[in-house]
């Protein structure tokens, strides 16, 4: 359990690693900002990069929890599943709108700190989705010859890209209230169109 202290810094130092990057933001800088003694990160998370993590690791751990919700749903078809799961990303994204910020940033220039948390949260996602994906294929839901990989990577770009895009996409689009939730279902569908057995 985080102390009050721990708290306040991932707080603070979340838009500030999200917006400028690891390499830009001082220690000073965090702690300036949340009005603490400069040794409160050594002391509470082991220097700048034990917060870098835990930044990281309180933005990524909902998907966790979303894999579980998804995947403790045995009763759900894998199309079902995969539903439950895409909406849940949704919310995780409108939850936590630096979460984009940080894959982007950690997927195109991976740092020593943040790419092995980033990878271990997408290899629990891939491996969900290539599970769904192949049940799916052996009841009959999805096209007998789907590359499960590919089909994979795929719900996983369409999933995210809108949410890492989003700044530029509401400068040529006009974006209702709940766009969030709206695209998740919409690029869903879409998704399930291409892959779904069709006999």
């Amino acid at each position: 359990m985080r102390t009050n202290t721990q708290l306040k810094l991932i707080e603070i130092a979340t838009p500030l690693f999200a917006t400028k990057g690891f390499a830009a933001v001082s220690i000073r800088e965090v702690t300036d900002a949340a009005q603490i003694n400069i040794s409160a990160i050594s002391y509470h998370f082991n220097g700048k990069e034990g917060l870098y993590e835990a930044v990281l690791e309180e933005q990524l751990t909902p998907i966790q929890q979303a894999l579980k919700l998804a995947q403790n749903n045995i009763s759900l078809s894998s199309i079902e599943r995969l539903t439950l799961y895409a909406d849940q990303i949704a919310r995780i994204h409108a939850q936590r709108p630096f979460l984009a910020r940080f894959m982007n940033n950690e997927m195109t220039n991976p740092t020593d700190y943040g790419g092995p948390v980033i990878e271990k949260y997408i290899s629990r996602v891939y491996q969900f989705m290539h599970i769904a994906l192949q049940e799916g294929i052996a009841n009959g839901d999805f096209q007998p010859d789907l590359n499960v990989a590919y089909a994979a990577v795929s719900l996983v770009g369409i999933l995210n890209f809108y949410f890492i895009a989003k700044p530029l996409i509401q400068k040529f689009t006009l974006l209702t209230k709940d766009a969030n939730s709206e695209y998740t279902t919409h690029a869903f569908r879409i998704y399930l169109h291409g892959i779904i057995n069709k006999i």
